[in-house]
């Protein structure tokens, strides 16, 4: 074993050197820090540290070079080389540190100047600080911006958003990282198995002991492998028994955490008023596993007994499995036989298992990438695939609309939620479970809706009995009558009429349709440019113009409107493309 890993650490030395000749720094220095760990030969540890502190010059990480450097010096005490070879590599870093000793003084002064110090910090923020800074959030629920309210109003409706203010077309209302998150089998080796990026990089990495998943880095390795040692000898059975994803995040809600730590879950849940309250001292966070993941809906008390069995038998081969590896402490396992009783432990863990499978039915999200072809410009050939699953427990609270406000992409496994229509203050903010009005009848949702996740769908495309988006009448233009609410009556007008003056039937007040139409001709042009710009793979400024056209149209008209849903699509596409991507 030793003599594979001394091998291997020359390959990855090797490597590094050809990575770093290339100017791929960040794959070389990976491949440096693996050497090393793995037991590179101490006589040529100097070269291993010079070639590290050149990749890091290469990055402009001086403090970390001059680091390197100075452990070269060190190594060249263990180095069988001649003396006159010695004495020129001695000579070539002393100059190297003079130099940048000399450099490192100039930097410290030029940090001084405020605008330098505030671009690196801004360079180095966390991806939900960039999308939606901490003073933008809502302090209760921080996922979510201050123009979104969780209610609860009980009944069929539960828990749900509102929004506090007018929220407009491509505003980012929520930025959430999932409380557990997995890979589709069929993914798992062609993306990360911590971050989900596909991996397109010259040096991914496995795990250590199957090599069974594969990682971008060999950071993200390391930052998982805590949690993968507790499952990696679990994976290949729940692969071949063709299990859901569902069943994985059953067991990564549980395995993520140390088991002494879920232990300790067990106490809080003896003791219900240990359970705080959420509030802006104690926010609504998505790690949370009993304030937040655990008060997911299960509907357990609709549930009927053979769907409890099923849900049972899963938790119990789940369990089986969980036992078989090293998570247990073996003081709290029992003996496997049909006379033996499980420890307190043990039912614990299944009773969490059963209850995480029967939440994870109505509150786990696929999440997905962009597939696009190599070269091509256009995103109208693009498809989205799914790759993996998550539970984000902010966006479980959105109720589901067949005609929704918001859409959601992935960088990574962070959910991003973005408005795709204008929604008032005080309305409620829904998204979309998969059934859609444009593209599906309105019985084939309801049925769909009604087998997955339990309730008769009174959105307002099926109270309308909106027709799908093919069905709608382009001709037809559907007015808002300019009493505004209070009358709320819409006024058809056929798009090619001579009729600038319209009443409404309702409220009886007369109003001039002329400045509707102008904009409406001021949309058609806007269209124009933005289907050409994502044609021509300008996704910036064709949703740019999509979200314009949304603004002007809700202005002055009412839903369903064929160009209205059209430009949504524009929108979601755009959008798409701002997250997760593969170029294939």
């Amino acid at each position: 074993k030793i003599s594979k890993c001394l091998e291997l650490s020359i390959i990855l030395a090797n490597r590094s050197a050809t990575l770093y000749h290339l100017e791929r720094h960040e794959y070389a220095l990976e491949d440096i820090e693996e050497a090393s760990l793995l037991g590179y030969s101490k006589d040529l540890i100097y070269k291993l540290e010079e070639r590290r502190a050149r990749c890091l010059l290469g990055l402009k990480r001086h403090d970390e070079a001059i680091e390197a450097f100075r452990r070269a010096l060190q190594a060249l005490d263990d180095a069988r080389i001649p003396l006159k070879r010695r004495q020129k590599f001695e000579t070539d870093i002393r100059m190297m540190l003079a130099v940048m000793d000399k450099g490192k003084r100039l930097n410290e002064a030029a940090t001084k100047n405020p605008s330098r110090v505030y671009s690196k910090q801004k360079s180095n923020a966390r991806l939900e600080d960039r999308l939606m800074p901490k003073k933008e959030r809502n302090p209760v629920y921080p996922a979510c911006s201050r123009a979104v309210e969780i209610k609860d109003d009980g009944g069929d409706i539960g828990r749900h958003a509102v929004a506090t203010r007018k929220i407009i077309p491509g505003e980012i209302v929520i930025v959430e990282r999932p409380h557990c998150a997995f890979l589709l089998a069929e993914t798992r080796l062609t993306h990360c198995h911590l971050c989900f990026v596909r991996i397109f990089v010259p040096t991914p990495a496995a795990c250590r002991t199957y090599s069974c998943v594969a990682y971008c880095s060999r950071r993200c390795r390391d930052a998982d492998a805590q949690v993968h040692s507790q499952e990696c000898k679990l994976l290949p059975a729940l692969w071949y028994s063709k299990a859901s994803v569902t069943c994985f995040l059953a067991l990564r809600a549980i395995t993520q955490r140390p088991f002494e730590e879920v232990m300790r879950l067990k106490e809080q849940f003896r003791d219900p008023g240990s359970a705080l309250k959420i509030s802006a001292e104690n926010p609504y966070r998505g790690d949370d596993y009993i304030n937040t993941f655990y008060n997911l809906v299960t509907h357990e008390d609709r549930r009927l007994p053979e769907d409890i069995f099923h849900r049972a038998y899963m938790a119990t081969w789940l369990f089986r499995l969980l036992r078989s590896s090293n998570y247990l402490p073996e003081n709290v396992k029992t003996a496997d036989s049909a006379d033996s009783r499980l420890s307190d432990e043990e039912l614990f863990i299944a009773g969490l298992l059963l209850h995480n499978l029967q939440l994870l039915q109505f509150n786990s999200h696929e999440i997905s990438e962009l597939v696009r072809l190599k070269g091509q410009k256009t995103l109208t050939k693009t498809k989205s695939m799914f790759i993996g699953g998550g539970v984000y427990p902010t966006v479980a609270m959105l109720n589901h609309s067949c005609n929704p406000g918001v859409i959601r992409y992935f960088i990574g496994t962070t959910m991003i939620v973005r408005a795709v229509r204008t929604i008032n203050a005080g309305e409620e903010i829904s998204e979309n479970y998969g059934p859609i009005f444009t593209t599906m009848p309105e019985s084939e949702r309801k049925r769909k809706l009604r087998v997955q996740y339990w309730f008769d769908c009174n959105c307002e495309a099926c109270s309308g009995h909106w027709p799908l988006l093919d069905e709608l009448d382009p001709t037809i233009l559907r007015f808002k009558c300019e009493t505004g609410p209070s009358c709320g009556n819409v006024l058809m007008v056929k798009s090619d009429t001579n009729e600038f003056m319209i009443g409404c039937a309702k409220c009886g007040k007369s109003m001039n349709i002329l400045k509707g139409l102008k904009a409406l001709q001021d949309t058609d042009a806007l269209f124009k440019v933005a289907s050409m710009n994502l044609e021509e793979g300008r996704n910036e400024h064709a949703l740019k113009a999509y979200l314009e056209i949304l603004k002007l149209l809700d202005e002055i008209l009412v839903l369903p409107i064929r160009d209205y849903h059209i430009c949504q699509q524009g929108v979601r596409l755009c959008s798409l493309a701002l997250g997760n991507t593969a170029y294939i």
